[in-house]
Formats: C-alpha cells, sequence, structure tokens
C-alpha cells in the first residue's frame, strides 16, 4: 500500500509543477501576444495599407522636393560666387542676377533663411 501512495504523491507532484510551469508560461506568452498585438496596430492594417503607402509616398516627395530646392538655390550662390567674386548679399540678388529663374517654394510653415557671410541657404520655421 506504501507503494502505490507513493506513486500517487509522485504523480501528483509531477502535475503540480507542470500547472506551475504552464501557469507560469502563460503569462508571459500573454504579455508577448499583447505586445505584438500593439506593435501590428501601430504599423497599420491591410485593409488601410494602400493608403498608407501613398501618404509615405507623399511625405517623401515633398522632403526630396525640399532638399532639391534647397540644393538647385545654393548651386545658384555658388555660381554667382564664381562670377561676381562674392557672396550675394541676399537672395533677391541671387534672382536679379539671373543665377536663378525664383527663389523656390517654401512649405507656410517655414521659410528661407540665408546667412550672406557663409552663403548657406537653410529652411527655418516660421516664428
Amino acid at each position: 500500500m506504501k507503494k502505490e501512495q507513493r506513486k500517487i504523491v509522485g504523480w501528483g507532484s509531477v502535475v503540480a509543477c507542470l500547472v506551475l510551469c504552464l501557469a507560469g508560461c502563460g503569462g508571459e506568452a500573454a504579455s508577448k501576444s499583447d505586445s505584438q498585438t500593439a506593435d501590428k496596430e501601430e504599423e497599420g492594417s491591410p485593409l488601410t495599407a494602400p493608403v498608407d503607402y501613398l501618404g509615405a509616398v507623399n511625405q517623401a516627395k515633398k522632403s526630396a522636393n525640399k532638399k532639391l530646392s534647397l540644393v538647385g538655390l545654393q548651386k545658384a550662390i555658388q555660381q554667382f560666387q564664381a562670377s561676381e567674386g562674392r557672396l550675394p548679399r541676399n537672395l533677391q540678388e541671387v534672382v536679379s542676377s539671373g543665377h536663378i529663374a525664383r527663389l523656390p517654394e517654401v512649405p507656410k510653415e517655414s521659410r528661407l533663411v540665408y546667412d550672406s557671410q557663409t552663403g548657406v541657404v537653410s529652411l527655418s520655421p516660421n516664428p
């Protein structure tokens, strides 16, 4: 009889260990799945993917156009300096000299800032 009781007690402890292990792992697995769900929500869903993609393309295009405009203006300033032997006093002088047709358009929330000492043009937020 004692041998059977040992087997039952032995199996009981094995079952208890398994239950505790599974309960502990289940909590960890649940927290991982919750964080994965939150990550997927931030990424978007397949239903909104085309709209998300077009929005990202539009933002990238705007950013690229701003950079290209500034690069073109910076080149015009360098050409002015090469032909006149000095940096322009202001950006309008670059336009009036014919090195660039017109100043590039900038977003409403930004403005062009020209440093006549260094010849560098940058975008700055409007005050």
